[in-house]
């Protein structure tokens, strides 16, 4: 009896001191903070630190760098709910978000910590997780939540597994986002020097350049190829986080948008990125009004690049004059003699309009004076200014996917892997395209035009007439700003 007790008191003492250790553990668990996380004003956000770490001495100095940012949890969900604004607003409208973003900032060791990010397919929905260290370079964070705001969007259809999205176009719009609200969107935690902590920005801004940053990094490097874009680290290709890939992406994706409907070929790529296999496949698709090929896309942002060199260094600071959108409506039109009989002089020179000789000239004389309206437009469009020369170039594409198409028509047997157009769908196709090109071609030149000088009025910088007690004396008018329709 005397053992079997001993046993149980020592089992009783195990017992109790058990549930002292559990008590003892919950009490510590119950004492621990738990972490805050920090919801945005849409909801899609939420961003928390599940613990902290002491910086070390290296990373303090290097948090204090411009190239650097260190990440306040409070700040970042603005940063996020900031850029998705930004990105909706220069895309002319984005899906809105549905899907939950969850960011956790981590303690960074090195000053090159990656972001990192997984998608999690859920009966709901999807689910994104990313990790973002203490201190983190700008340009890296800014690029992975444009990424992942992307990613987001173009995962919205689609199925049991994520869709992926080419490296350009993350770049490059985390590139463009940070040169036109750099400030508004990455933002250091304010510095205590006093009662309140304040952190002041002071932006000023006159003649924009969207490209002024990336400028010198393409003049010193030269633009890569539509390959190297495609394909960033390979042999022959520079790293995505190489200055020269970010400049090019930024070049590429600021030329897409100034195509015709480029904003809504943009986001027609990004949503319907899911239905196809590759990225290729549905860029071609979202942009089948400016490319019948990736051949063509090639061509394109060759042409692209040369004339980027060839332009000057400021090209926002000159905006097309009258003289050069007249020089651009000139070279469109199509000279033609008219004759009494094919034998006499001709009697008369008119023009005629690039939809006319579509609509009612022969093939073989509609390719000779397209060619011959595409070699104009090529060797004016080196002279114009930016603008104007994008817009010779949608004019030299345009034609130049009808003069490509139209021979397929007449075709009985496609070849392989090509679809036969049809002849009525390619002709509207192109006409309505020219009519929209000419559309935006007069309105450009209408905004050249001087305001009508109303009653009482006088233009800015003539002269007008004072008269007092001394007599009539000529004053010049004041420069005043001119209304623009």
């Amino acid at each position: 009896m005397t053992r079997g007790f001993g046993m149980g008191r020592r089992a009783g003492a195990f017992v109790w001191g058990t549930l002292i250790g559990l008590v003892g553990w919950t009490a510590l668990q119950a004492a621990a903070p738990t972490p805050q996380v920090l919801v945005s004003q849409s909801g899609q956000f939420r961003v928390s630190r599940p613990f902290t770490a002491r910086l070390p001495a290296d990373l303090e100095m290097v948090s204090t760098n411009a190239a650097f940012l260190r990440v306040d949890p409070a700040l970042l969900v603005v940063t996020c709910e900031r850029t998705r604004q930004r990105l909706t607003q220069e895309l002319g409208g984005l899906p809105p978000g549905r899907d939950r973003i969850l960011i956790a900032v981590i303690p960074a060791k090195t000053p090159t910590d990656a972001l990192t990010l997984m998608a999690e397919r859920q009966p709901g929905g999807w689910t994104y997780r990313m990790a973002v260290p203490e201190v983190v370079q700008r340009q890296r964070l800014l690029e992975g939540l444009v990424g992942v705001i992307l990613l987001e969007v173009a995962n919205q259809s689609a199925g049991e597994m994520s869709t992926d999205l080419p490296a350009w176009l993350v770049a490059g719009w985390a590139g463009r986002l940070r040169a036109l609200a750099g400030e508004e969107l990455l933002f250091a935690p304010p510095r205590a020097g006093g009662p309140v902590a304040v952190q002041r920005t002071v932006v000023e801004r006159r003649q924009y350049d969207p490209l002024q940053e990336v400028r010198p990094v393409l003049e010193r490097e030269g633009a890569l190829t539509w390959q190297q874009l495609c394909w960033p680290g390979g042999p022959d290709s520079p790293g995505p986080e190489s200055e020269s890939f970010r400049a090019s992406a930024q070049l590429l994706v600021h030329e897409l948008l100034r195509l015709p409907s480029g904003r809504a070929a943009m986001v027609a790529f990004i949503t319907g990125r899911s239905r196809y296999l590759n990225w290729q496949t549905a860029f071609l698709a979202a942009y089948s009004n400016a490319f019948a090929r990736l051949l063509d896309v090639e061509k394109w942002w060759a042409v692209q690049v040369a004339c980027f060199q060839r332009a000057p260094s400021s090209p926002a600071i000159a905006p097309p004059d009258e003289s050069a959108w007249r020089s651009l409506q000139g070279a469109l039109k199509v000279p033609v003699e008219v004759r009494s009989s094919p034998d006499e002089l001709p009697m008369a020179q008119t023009n005629w309009s690039l939809q006319a000789v579509i609509r009612h000239w022969d093939w073989s004389r509609q390719q000779a004076a397209l060619q011959a309206c595409m070699a104009r437009l090529q060797a004016l469009s080196p002279t114009l200014p930016w603008e104007a020369r994008t817009m010779a170039w949608a004019y030299m594409q345009t034609l130049g996917r009808y003069l490509d198409l139209r021979p397929r028509t007449e075709v009985s047997v496609p070849a392989a892997g090509l679809l036969r157009p049809t002849l009525p769908r390619l002709v509207y196709e192109t006409l309505e395209q020219l009519d929209r090109l000419d559309a935006e071609l007069q309105a450009n030149l209408a905004r050249t035009q001087p305001r009508p000088v109303g009653p009482g009025e006088s233009r800015a910088g003539s002269v007008g007439i004072v008269t007092n007690d001394l007599g009539t004396v000529p004053v010049p008018a004041v420069n005043a700003p001119t209304a623009r329709p």
